[in-house]
C-alpha cells in the first residue's frame, strides 16, 4: 500500500482539512466548480486530454476548467461525459485531498489512474459519512495515536484499549465501526489499491477493496489500523512503515499469546487450519505468524508451506471464510422500516452517482446484508461493538 501515488489530507485535527475554494463570489457565480470537475474526471479514470476529446475541445480547455474557468453552461456537457449529476459541478466545499495523504495498499501494482479513481472515490465517502453524522449519531472514535510503539506492541496496546483480551477478533468491520473508525468498500476500477487509510478533520478512514479472500481483506483492514495509529503524520512512501503495518497486522489478528493457546507445539496442517477457521486469517499467514513467534521451527515451518501449497493456499484459501465481513452502520442507516433514508435519497441530495452511493456502503441495499455480529468473550465495559444509531 505505498511506493506509488499517494493523495490526500492528514492530521487528527484540522490542520489538514481543506476544502479548496479558490474562487471569489462572483466568479464563484459565472464558474462551475474547478474541484468537482477534476474529482470526476479522476473517478473516471480519464486524463485531461481524454476528457478534451470526449467534450470536443483542446486539453488546454479543461487544464482552464480544473482552474476555476468552466462556464456554468458547460456542467451538463460534463455530467454527461462523466456520469455525474449536473448539480455536483456546482456544490463547492469538496473535501479535496493532496497526494502525501493516503497510503495505498497495493500502489506499486495500481497504475496512475486507478489510484486516482480511489482519492477520488474517497472524496465521495468523506461526504457520504458528513451526510450521515449529520443525521445518526455514530459511535464515538476510540482509536489511540500509539506512534513511537514497537508494532507488536501497538497491537497488543490496542487491543488491550478496546478490551480484546487475545481471543479470536470477530467481525472486524464492524468492530472497527464500533470504535469510531469509518469503514468503506471502493467501488469497481479503484478498488485495484486494494486499500487505503487516512485522518479527516479527527476522524479516521479506511477504505476497502473486495476483490481478495474475506481473510486477506481482514488482514487488509488491520494493516490500515496499523497505519492509523502509528503512522499519522510520517512519509507515505517507505518499504519499512509497510512492513511495520504488516508486523501490527499479524499481531492484532493472531496475537503470538494466542498462538501459544491455541496452536500446538507441534502441529500438524489440520491444527493450522483449525486456529486458521478460529482466528479467521489465512492458513499461510498463520504459518508464518506461528514461525516468527518461534513457535514452530524452521523445517516444521517449511513442511506446513509445502504442504498447504499443494492445496492451493498460495492463491486461495480453501475452506476459508464463507462470507464477506459486512457493515453494520450501513444496514441500520439505510433501513427502510425504521427509516425514510436511502441510497438514492443519499445520492440525490450530495448530487453524487447512485452506484458509488451503493458501492462505497457495501452494496447494503443491493443484497441481504449479513446477520453477523461483533462479539467477545471479554469483561470490557463494551467488547461486543454492539450498537445501534438514532437519528439525530
Amino acid at each position: 500500500m505505498n511506493g506509488g501515488r499517494t493523495v490526500t489530507a492528514r492530521g487528527r485535527a484540522t490542520s489538514g482539512d481543506k476544502t479548496l475554494t479558490s474562487r471569489s463570489s462572483k466568479s464563484a457565480e459565472a464558474y462551475l466548480d474547478p474541484d468537482r470537475i477534476r474529482i470526476a474526471r479522476m473517478r473516471r479514470g480519464m486524463t485531461k486530454a481524454e476528457l478534451a476529446r470526449m467534450l470536443s475541445v483542446i486539453p488546454r480547455t479543461i487544464t482552464r476548467y480544473e482552474a476555476g474557468e468552466a462556464p456554468r453552461h458547460v456542467a451538463a456537457a460534463l455530467a454527461g461525459v462523466l456520469d455525474f449529476p449536473v448539480g455536483y459541478f456546482d456544490r463547492g466545499g469538496a473535501p479535496v485531498f493532496d497526494s502525501d495523504e493516503v497510503r495505498f495498499r497495493a500502489a506499486r501494482r495500481a497504475s496512475a489512474r486507478e489510484c486516482d479513481a480511489a482519492v477520488a472515490a474517497g472524496v465521495s465517502g468523506v461526504e457520504i459519512d458528513r451526510w450521515i453524522s449529520k443525521r445518526f449519531a455514530l459511535p464515538e472514535m476510540m482509536l489511540p495515536s500509539l506512534a513511537g510503539n514497537a508494532p507488536k506492541t501497538a497491537a497488543q496496546l490496542l487491543r488491550g484499549v478496546w478490551g480484546l483480551g487475545t481471543k479470536p477478533l470477530p467481525n472486524l468491520v464492524q468492530l472497527c465501526e464500533s470504535r469510531g473508525v469509518r469503514v468503506y468498500s471502493l467501488p469497481p476500477f479503484a478498488d485495484a489499491v486494494d486499500a487505503y487509510s487516512m485522518w479527516r478533520s479527527g476522524t479516521p478512514y479506511v477504505f476497502l477493496a473486495r476483490r481478495k479472500s474475506p481473510e486477506r481483506i481482514r488482514f487488509d483492514l488491520a494493516h490500515e489500523l496499523g497505519h492509523l495509529v502509528m503512522h499519522d503524520g510520517e512519509p507515505c512512501e517507505t518499504a519499512a512503515i509497510e512492513r511495520e503495518a504488516d508486523a501490527f497486522a499479524s499481531e492484532f489478528l493472531v496475537p503470538a499469546a494466542s498462538i501459544v493457546e491455541y496452536l500446538p507445539s507441534t502441529p500438524s496442517v489440520a491444527d493450522v487450519l483449525t486456529v486458521r477457521s478460529q482466528f479467521k486469517v489465512s492458513a499461510m499467514a498463520l504459518a508464518m505468524a506461528a514461525h516468527k513467534a518461534d513457535w514452530i521451527s524452521d523445517w516444521a515451518y517449511r513442511q506446513i508451506c509445502i504442504e498447504l501449497s499443494a492445496q492451493g493456499f498460495r492463491s486461495s484459501e480453501p475452506g476459508g471464510m464463507p462470507n464477506y465481513e459486512m457493515s453494520r452502520v450501513f444496514p441500520q442507516v439505510f433501513n427502510r422500516s425504521s427509516s425514510k433514508v436511502s441510497a438514492r435519497v443519499v445520492a440525490e441530495e450530495l448530487d453524487i452517482p447512485l452506484s458509488d452511493v451503493h458501492a462505497l456502503t457495501f452494496g447494503t441495499e443491493l443484497r441481504a446484508a449479513q446477520e453477523t455480529e461483533v462479539t467477545s468473550d471479554t469483561s470490557h465495559s463494551n467488547p461486543t461493538g454492539r450498537y445501534r444509531l438514532h437519528a439525530i
